[in-house]
């Protein structure tokens, strides 16, 4: 119950908009781009190397995608869809990167073709890529991480001489990309969503209340008619174990804050003898691996996996020539390299942290491990507090129990910029559909109204020349008399 003396909280109204959406990673950047006017057409041109793919795409070459029912793909193309992702992500994957290098896309500016719509992030354009490591070198590859019609081979103006680019670069590309879009004015960086709730006006129309405060303490709220979450998964996942939270000073969950913890440890002579303990057995944990070993730190590295399950992990899967770096870490993990440096327990997990010291579940029992610094790299989570119960997507990125509530990028489960595109396409596509049809449903509403406004005129005064007939009547019958 609140008290007597606490003050309600004022929002100011600073905006009312189609559609928000939260999240100004690559997913919210690209969904910005369609919403803006940026039509997509496959470039008969620019032919895409499958002959039958081309044959089928030409035939509506002329109209943008967005205006295209793309459905046919999944039916016609079956054979050729990776399962593991969405049959239109995995086309406009194909079209923006064919074999031959060459995208199949054109794209052309229609200002006519926007939908109203607001942008929120916590961070700078670029969402969860402003907080990793500007020196860690990505996973993905220079093409796969290219954002709607503008590549990053045109933002560098020449295409690079690597392969794979450092995260601080494609923190600037994104930044980059948000101006040469003309999509800024779109967005409202370091703003938090607080809440989100639906609501109904006194026509019976849905629509959302978004609550949030902006970089300045200022609190807002936004009115909309659909909400997209493009959050992603920003949010690093925590250990879930007792003293976790008394511990934070030497409990780390990214590459970034390790770092800074390690350098700050260094300097000041603290904990130098006693080992890092990484916990996790995936890219950001051999990141760890790779980092702690470049400093000449003792790594003690548990893993939950054993060493069968680590044979089916994505590192299993990277190429040596394309990623040497993971390839050492992997070897590393799996026991068939050693560094007199590194220390790898299997099968294990954590399950207590106090005074320095982490308790480890292992196969041959507890071990009490005193450490200089815990890396927790356990993956990261969507943190969806906004929204008041547990909601679900459906495969066309629709919230199963409400219509107007859709998700994209890894909220989804498109983890990779190369499938993201395609999810961000699709409901952009969904979403200017649904407001010609809405548009069309008002307009009828607003002619019915009129329509009945007139009936009322008319009756009005066809009842005021009936009353001026009769009065007329009455005057000559009793003129008569």
């Amino acid at each position: 119950m609140k008290k007597a003396h606490e003050k309600k909280k004022k929002y100011i109204f600073k905006f009312q908009k189609h559609d928000f959406f939260t999240g100004n990673g690559p997913a919210g950047l690209s969904l910005s781009v369609f919403l803006s006017g940026w039509q997509p057409y496959y470039d008969i041109n620019s032919p895409h190397p499958d002959s039958r793919l081309h044959a089928r795409l030409s035939q509506n070459a002329k109209q943008s995608l967005l205006d295209q029912d793309l459905s046919w793909f999944e039916e016609e193309f079956a054979e050729i869809i990776n399962p593991s992702v969405r049959p239109i992500a995995f086309l406009i994957d194909m079209l923006m990167r064919p074999p031959n290098g060459k995208s199949c896309l054109r794209y052309v500016q229609n200002p006519t073709k926007s939908v109203s719509h607001i942008v929120l992030g916590e961070t700078d354009a670029g969402g969860s890529w402003n907080s990793y490591d500007e020196e860690m070198i990505t996973v993905s590859l220079l093409g796969w991480l290219d954002l709607p019609a503008f590549s990053l081979v045109e933002w560098f103006q020449g295409q690079p001489l690597i392969a794979r680019l450092p995260a601080g670069v494609i923190r600037e590309y994104m930044k980059a990309y948000a101006k040469e879009m003309g999509i800024t004015e779109n967005l409202r960086p370091y703003t938090r969503v607080t809440e989100v709730s639906k609501k109904c006006d006194n026509q019976g129309k849905d629509y959302y209340d978004v609550k949030g405060e902006d970089k300045n303490g200022q609190l807002f709220k936004i009115r909309c008619r659909k909400v997209v979450l493009a959050c992603g998964q920003n949010y690093q996942k925590l250990l879930g174990v007792s003293g976790e939270e008394e511990s934070t000073k030497d409990i780390v969950y990214d590459i970034a804050a390790m770092k800074k913890s390690l350098l700050q440890k260094d300097n000041n002579n603290i904990k130098q003898n006693l080992p890092v303990v990484v916990i996790g057995d995936g890219i950001s944990a051999a990141d760890a691996i790779i980092q702690c070993l470049k400093s000449k730190h003792n790594v003690i590295h548990v893993m939950r996996r054993s060493d069968a399950q680590l044979r089916t992990t994505m590192l299993s899967k990277l190429s040596a020539t394309i990623y040497p770096e993971y390839a050492q870490a992997y070897k590393l993990m799996t026991g068939k390299e050693k560094n007199p440096l590194y220390e790898r327990i299997i099968q294990g997990t954590a399950r207590e942290v106090l005074d320095s010291v982490v308790s480890l579940n292992t196969p041959n029992g507890i071990i009490q491990q005193p450490y200089s610094l815990i890396v927790a790299c356990l993956g990261r989570r969507a943190e969806l507090s906004m929204l008041s119960e547990e909601v679900e997507f459906l495969a066309d990125y629709r919230c199963a129990s409400d219509k107007k509530m859709f998700a994209i990028g890894s909220l989804a489960g498109d983890h990779f910029i190369r499938y993201l595109i395609g999810g961000s396409l699709q409901v952009a596509s969904t979403l200017f559909n649904e407001n010609k049809q809405e548009e069309v449903e008002e307009l009828q509403r607003q002619l019915l109204a009129e329509h009945e406004k007139v009936e009322k005129r008319q009756k009005c005064i066809r009842r005021k020349h009936a009353s001026s007939r009769i009065c007329w009547l009455s005057r000559i019958l009793s003129t008569s008399s």
